[in-house]
């Protein structure tokens, strides 16, 4: 494929664009070979391609800026540490002037510079500082899924949470361990390992808490309890009327249980509208019943 080229284009699972092929017969010559980047084009090191899997990345990730802005971006979203009036605009002005270089950083903003800024006035600082303040108690499964470590999303983050007393217990959990976690596989545990091995992520972990984030877990005990005790259940698509956050919580506090990936361990699998490649393996397994949200909240009672 070159660019100007002419494509042949298909919807991929009635979903995703997919280029078929280009079309060599209706080149004009002006087209041009593309060179694929062998180098991260905002921190210049080297790319490389994990085996098996088709992504080209840039491993420079403490060091390179893109990744360090982007980390801070997910790291005070609204899933995450959800520090309210934080997006990715004033993260980005932030980091720009200098106020914001990691995410530690977040903890220490200069808000006497911040107060000389156009649009910041003193009630917008004020509430700033406030859901700052506010994220430092977040739950455990929270601060973990904020770290942004690869392969962790939220249901994982909360399997992980539930596994230590504090989050630095993990230096000491070996790779064997992490993979005796339920829903904890050989890759998702390699990147767990990997990340608590890593010195100058431990050094940010530590200089989160001297600043007061919580990294101890509330140890709160999982509903035993309710219509749902026992039971294992995943959401797919978009919900039309529940939040899947809230969904989520109302399995949770109905003794149920979230996965975060279809298995022969998944009881419900609830279907929401566009749904993707987690429906179409679920019909696979004749142990899954897939059920629609009405079906669901009628479960809940």
């Amino acid at each position: 494929i070159r660019l100007g080229d002419t494509v042949l284009v298909e919807r991929a699972g009635d979903v995703i664009p997919y280029i078929v092929k280009s079309l060599a017969d209706v080149r004009t010559g002006s087209e041009k070979k593309i060179k694929f980047p062998d180098k991260c084009p905002v921190c210049g090191y080297k790319l490389e391609k994990p085996e098996g899997e088709a992504v080209w990345r840039c491993n420079n990730s403490l060091k390179c800026e893109a990744q360090v802005v982007e980390r801070i971006i997910h790291f005070t979203s609204k899933d995450a540490m959800d520090i309210r009036g934080f997006g990715d605009a004033i993260v980005r002005k932030f980091y720009d002037l200098e106020f914001l270089k990691d995410v530690p950083g977040i903890y220490q903003l200069p808000y006497d510079k911040i107060r000389g800024l156009e649009g910041f006035g003193e009630k917008s600082i004020n509430n700033l500082q406030q859901a700052i303040e506010n994220s430092k108690q977040q739950p455990l499964h929270r601060l973990i899924y904020a770290l942004g470590i690869r392969y962790i999303g939220e249901t994982t983050g909360k399997t992980l949470a539930h596994a230590v007393e504090h989050l630095l217990d993990f230096k000491k959990i070996s790779l064997e361990q992490l993979q005796n976690l339920e829903d904890v596989g050989p890759k998702v545990a390699g990147s767990i390992y990997e990340f608590f091995s890593n010195k100058e992520n431990i050094h940010m972990l530590e200089k989160l808490e001297a600043l007061g984030v919580k990294l101890k877990n509330d140890k709160k005990e999982l509903s035993t309890g309710g219509n749902l005790s026992g039971q294992t259940f995943l959401f797919t698509g978009t919900l039309a009327k529940l939040k899947r956050s809230d969904a989520e919580e109302m399995v949770e506090k109905n003794g149920g249980k979230i996965l975060s990936g279809v298995s022969s361990k998944l009881n419900y699998l609830i279907v929401g509208e566009d749904a993707g490649s987690k429906l179409e393996k679920a019909k696979k397994i004749n142990t899954v019943k897939i059920i629609t949200e009405d079906e669901f909240i009628s479960m809940i009672g």
